[in-house]
């Protein structure tokens, strides 16, 4: 029994110490510091910067200074408006060095702090994406996503490429992770009755019927077959996120063919694990054309390089230059 502990120990510490080119988590960094700037920039536009950042003493909403678990930004800095402009402007230049990968992993860690601590002096305005976006942040402060596309491989390498140095595999494998539990979560989390047959299935129908989430006239999905596509789209919205963990079942029958027989067989020949990732990507698509929901769509969208290999990514990117070129 010991031994055979010893083997899959042995196993398992090879797959998370195994090494591949940096270009797809390069590829999350851009994706998702570009979904973040525009974020605090819009705030910004919108002039939100002193309501969201500030406390109550400076204009803004916050009661920071009110609480005895004051956030350590407060303690640092005065409660005034120049105080909020400085956290919202840390947020704003961190995000724009984190996409264009300078000084990446200390980007990363700064913008995360940042954030977290816009969560305490506002927490009524940290939304889902925000906490993912965070933890997201914190694999890319640990990872080698500056090793290309970047100015820190400029600078090291002349080559805003980089040199190809490969980084550990084990920070796109948690971020493939923290997507799938995040969607299994989200599943297990729709406990409200629209979501399921007792409910008739009618959850996405209210929410495009509210004005605050929806971005278009829906009422005709009053009429059928209109409120049928709904309902479809309901339960497989449900189907979709509560089957989530079979990805990594069969990521794992791809990577051991020897595994799992005929089942393991068809799903390897079908390529089966892209029916959830793509049909994630339709859905976040369908979110930002339908509904409201801010950064939450593209963001959700930025990490999904993740789930491409490195190999894949310089093929499609190869590919790419040679249809430009032709």
């Amino acid at each position: 029994m010991t031994e055979r502990f010893a083997r899959w120990w042995e196993r398992w510490e090879a797959f998370w110490d195994e090494r591949e080119h940096p270009i797809s988590l390069a590829c999350v960094r851009i994706l998702l510091g570009v979904c973040l700037l525009y974020d605090f920039l819009h705030l910004w536009r919108l002039g939100l910067v002193i309501p969201l950042f500030g406390v109550a003493a400076a204009g803004g909403f916050s009661d920071a200074l009110m609480r005895d678990n004051t956030p350590w930004i407060y303690l640092l800095l005065p409660g005034t408006a120049g105080a909020a402009r400085l956290h919202h402007t840390i947020l704003v230049l961190s995000a724009v060095t984190l996409t264009a990968g300078f000084f990446t992993r200390s980007s990363a860690t700064v913008l995360v702090l940042a954030w977290a601590q816009f969560a305490a002096v506002e927490p009524y305005a940290d939304r889902g994406i925000d906490t993912l976006g965070r933890l997201a942040l914190c694999i890319l402060a640990v990872s080698g996503a500056g090793e290309t596309l970047s100015l820190d491989a400029l600078v090291r390498t002349g080559s805003f490429w980089g040199d190809g140095r490969p980084i550990s595999a084990a920070p796109r494998r948690l971020m493939i992770l923290q997507l799938v539990t995040m969607y299994f979560g989200a599943g297990m989390q729709k406990v409200g009755m629209t979501w399921w047959p007792m409910g008739h299935f009618g959850a996405l129908y209210f929410a495009l019927q509210d004005p605050a989430v929806a971005a278009h006239d829906f009422t005709f999905l009053r009429r059928q077959p209109f409120f049928f596509l709904s309902q479809v789209g309901t339960a497989g919205t449900m189907l979709y996120q509560l089957t989530y963990p079979l990805v990594l079942v069969l990521f794992w029958w791809r990577r051991h063919p020897e595994r799992g027989g005929r089942i393991a067989d068809f799903a390897r020949r079908w390529h089966l694990e892209w029916l959830w990732i793509v049909t994630g990507g339709i859905f976040h698509l369908s979110l930002a054309m339908t509904m409201n929901l801010g950064i939450f769509p593209w963001a959700m969208l930025a990490l999904y390089p993740a789930w491409i290999t490195p190999d894949r990514m310089s093929r499609a990117f190869s590919r790419a230059a040679r249809w430009a070129r032709a």
